[in-house]
């Protein structure tokens, strides 16, 4: 969903292993400027100091929630603090039914762009409450909770889909909005 939603836009490169390392390595190496990672939950230490100084000197990075993710909340190049686990219907932290999308705020890159009405969210991870989360917040669910975060590391930034990138999670994948909100 992501190689469909960018290629009409973008010069995109595809890491050819699904090594977090080696894939990393290549990618920087060749020079690109977005580095996008689907559900990675943990990394090596010296991939993670790779990736954060590539930020650090102007590149963005766009992560994926999943159950990779969801299962290590405390990894790292996140632009907030995640709770252990995620929130589904039927779960411990569940709702009756899937989540619509909010309105994009003033000050949200998204501001502009039409509210998706037809978009679900059954599952996401949750980030943890503090001071901090409403400016790091570029995207909510009508419940107020999350759907993307973001956070300036230097000269870059690290961006946080609280959903996974395919639609096992939520049709966002599936939809126009997902291309408007990548581009």
């Amino acid at each position: 969903y992501i190689n469909r939603a960018l290629s009409p836009f973008s010069d995109l490169r595809i890491a050819d292993t699904s090594n977090i390392e080696e894939a990393a390595n290549d990618l920087i190496a060749q020079n690109v400027s977005v580095i996008v990672m689907a559900d990675i939950g943990t990394m090596p230490n010296e991939t993670e100091s790779k990736i954060t100084k590539f930020v650090e000197e102007g590149g963005l990075v766009i992560r994926f929630a999943g159950p990779r993710l969801a299962a290590n909340p405390n990894g790292p190049l996140l632009p907030v603090d995640l709770i252990e686990g995620d929130r589904f219907i039927g779960g411990a932290l569940s709702w009756e039914e899937p989540k619509a999308i909010a309105a994009f705020e003033l000050g949200s890159p998204f501001f502009g762009l039409p509210t998706p009405k037809d978009i679900s969210v059954s599952r996401q991870v949750l980030a943890e409450q503090n001071t901090e989360l409403a400016s790091k917040t570029w995207a909510r669910l009508e419940d107020g909770t999350p759907l993307v975060t973001a956070d300036q590391l230097g000269a870059g930034w690290i961006v946080l889909f609280h959903v996974n990138s395919d639609n096992n999670w939520s049709n966002l994948p599936l939809s126009g909005s997902f291309v408007d909100m990548l581009r």
